[in-house]
């Protein structure tokens, strides 16, 4: 009988997600159902798929965004979710790091870097923890800012970016539901 995701509590979401983690059965769409449904009720109103939305259409635009941004998308204030936007930025990261080999976050900065690309000093930790808890190797960590940030443009747009050394393959159109593949040389970028 197939799970009903609104019906399970927080804790058994959780248990739910890290059970898919543990088996490396991140690609089933009940572990994305879970993660949206665990979204919903912890997210204080962000959205997943609202954000993900946006970011694609940012990232097709060559364009980076700020967190306001995001919350605007879902429909919800950012004073009261500001603090939920932690939380919401490691389930879009695991989320394109999983489906899509790439890092959505990248192009996800503070307001007053939104022309640059360039992240504050703790925005830029946080994202290095996360990829750095996903196995990418950093060694240059503005250089692997910037090669993430052309390749969630590059994967946007459907073309590979030539600031990496692995060559992305696929399609950003959801309705294809096709995640990318990667291809290269040398060490691989997660895994």
């Amino acid at each position: 009988m197939p799970i009903n995701v609104e019906t399970l509590s927080i804790a058994q979401l959780e248990n739910l997600i890290e059970n898919h983690r543990r088996q490396r059965a991140t690609n089933a769409p009940l572990y994305a159902d879970a993660l949206r449904e665990l979204e919903k009720r912890k997210g204080k109103g962000l959205d997943l798929d609202k954000s993900l939305a946006i970011i694609r259409q940012a990232a097709k635009e060559r364009r980076f965004i700020n967190y306001k941004k995001l919350a605007d998308a879902s429909g919800t204030d950012w004073n009261q979710v500001r603090f939920a936007m932690n939380g919401h930025l490691w389930n879009l990261v695991e989320y394109s790091h999983l489906k899509h080999g790439i890092l959505f976050s990248a192009i996800v900065v503070n307001t007053p870097n939104v022309a640059s690309g360039k992240m504050a000093a703790e925005t830029l930790k946080g994202f290095l923890g996360a990829a750095r808890l996903l196995n990418y190797p950093i060694t240059d960590e503005e250089g692997f800012l910037k090669e993430q940030q052309a390749r969630v443009f590059a994967w946007a747009r459907g073309e590979p970016t030539a600031t990496s050394r692995w060559e992305v393959v696929g399609t950003a159109d959801p309705a294809e539901n096709r995640a990318y593949s990667i291809k290269g040389s040398g060490q691989e970028p997660h895994g």
